[in-house]
């Protein structure tokens, strides 16, 4: 018999307590511009806490004010092209550019008085507007994933403005302002990286984006069912980088590695509510690492198709929209070759004869797709039959991962829910 690839690490095995999902991580700000133009800005309104005080009880502020404005030096450091940029790693949730920028009257047209803007969602689910920028200087798209710093645009004076200023107005996962700002009439705690003096400007310093901790492994082959909310879960992520939605959890967060570059297809099936799928680059899960995500509406299928490397550890991660838990199917389909499928394999195990580029797009098993997988030369066990394996995968162990036992069966989790773990080839083309 051939050995076969281990479907979860004794990681998935964990105390019940693992299984409760922890609080989303609060992403840390840094200021909104580039070390180059940093000394050319300074605060010109805070944030109103009610008769126009600021979050130090002074009154550097505005009636109903709900962000906070910094200056640049009037119009001629609005024309020298003052930058601004991403205050955390984050996936555009909204642009809007193309209106008149030189406005004094506090009611220009466009972007619902933001005149140009972006917001930025960022991945514990708060967001962060950038408004009255320069007509014509947006630099990103919508559904587009930043790493912090990346350029959005530059400071202008449009819509609801007097002069040019960056309004930076961060919100909650319920899209409501909040005070970033600590101080004796503002925040309990700041949700700057660098706060700074009353006065001053925060600094640049840059947070991490929360990681997806693996409760477990996925192997080519694997078929599993779980839940969301099951060992191992957390609720780190209120957002995804290949996504515009705010989710609330609970997310279960795996890992996947290949011995070979080949397109991989995950499936999820049998939803009772609306979980989405995602897969990242590696396990730190910044919105620029999003690779594929599927987001089908209510209990619908998932399926999302990407090519992978030979070793590279990706974090498969299954969400809840508005809070969902259910359980599901798990499968993993990968297109490469095994070696002694057929005749014709390549000596280089790398390379599927039937895709040569191991590209994404070239597998005829794509999502939603079972062709191919019956018996026969091209079936789950290939032209040898179940009893005669014609080759096996390497094993992951010789790329520095555990590997454990093969086998059908009942595994159970940390609390007492059990993964039916059902191991099948994939078809081979």
């Amino acid at each position: 018999m051939r050995a076969l690839l281990p479907a979860l690490l004794p990681a998935l095995l964990v105390p019940a307590l693992l299984a409760l999902p922890a609080p989303a991580q609060a992403v840390q700000l840094r200021f909104p511009t580039g070390s180059s133009h940093h000394g050319f800005f300074y605060p010109t309104a805070y944030r109103d806490h009610g008769g126009v005080t600021d979050w130090a009880c002074g009154s550097n502020s505005y009636s109903g004010h709900r962000g906070s404005d910094f200056g640049v030096g009037s119009w001629s450091g609005m024309d020298a092209g003052r930058e601004v940029r991403a205050a955390g790693d984050a996936v555009v949730k909204t642009t809007h550019d193309g209106e008149f920028d030189r406005c004094t009257t506090a009611d220009c047209p466009g972007g619902g008085g933001f005149g140009n803007y972006v917001e930025l969602l960022h991945p514990d689910g708060r967001s962060t507007i950038y408004a009255h920028l320069k007509q014509w200087s947006v630099a990103v798209t919508e559904g587009q994933a930043l790493r912090c710093g990346d350029l959005l645009g530059q400071v202008g004076s449009s819509g609801y403005s007097t002069g040019p200023h960056l309004h930076f107005e961060p919100r909650d996962s319920g899209d409501s302002s909040f005070e970033p700002f600590a101080g004796s009439c503002g925040a309990s705690s700041s949700a700057w990286m660098e706060q700074g003096d009353y006065g001053g400007l925060p600094g640049l310093s840059c947070d991490s984006a929360p990681t997806c901790p693996a409760a477990g492994r996925l192997q080519c082959g694997d078929v599993l069912r779980l839940r969301n909310d099951g060992a191992g879960s957390t609720g780190s992520h209120g957002a995804w980088g290949c996504a515009t939605f705010r989710y609330s959890g609970p997310e279960l967060s795996l890992e996947l590695a290949t011995d070979r570059d080949e397109p991989i297809t995950l499936r999820l099936s049998g939803l009772s509510a609306d979980l989405d799928l995602f897969v990242s680059g590696d396990l730190a899960c910044a919105p620029a690492d999003c690779l594929a995500a599927s987001t089908e509406g209510s209990t619908a299928d998932e399926a999302l198709s990407f090519s992978a490397s030979a070793g590279r550890v990706y974090a498969v991660s299954i969400d809840g929209y508005d809070g969902a838990v259910s359980d599901f199917t798990l499968s993993v389909d990968c297109a490469g070759a095994w070696p002694g499928d057929d005749p014709g394999d390549s000596a280089d195990p790398g390379m599927d004869s039937a895709n040569p580029d191991g590209g994404e797009g070239d597998s005829t098993d794509g999502p939603g797709s079972d062709e191919g997988e019956g018996p026969g030369a091209g079936g789950p066990f290939g032209a040898n039959g179940p009893d005669q394996a014609p080759g096996e995968r390497v094993a992951l162990s010789e790329l520095g991962c555990q590997v454990a036992p093969s086998g059908r069966g009942l595994l159970w989790l940390g609390l007492g829910v059990p993964a039916l773990l059902l191991r099948r080839r994939s078809a081979r083309g």
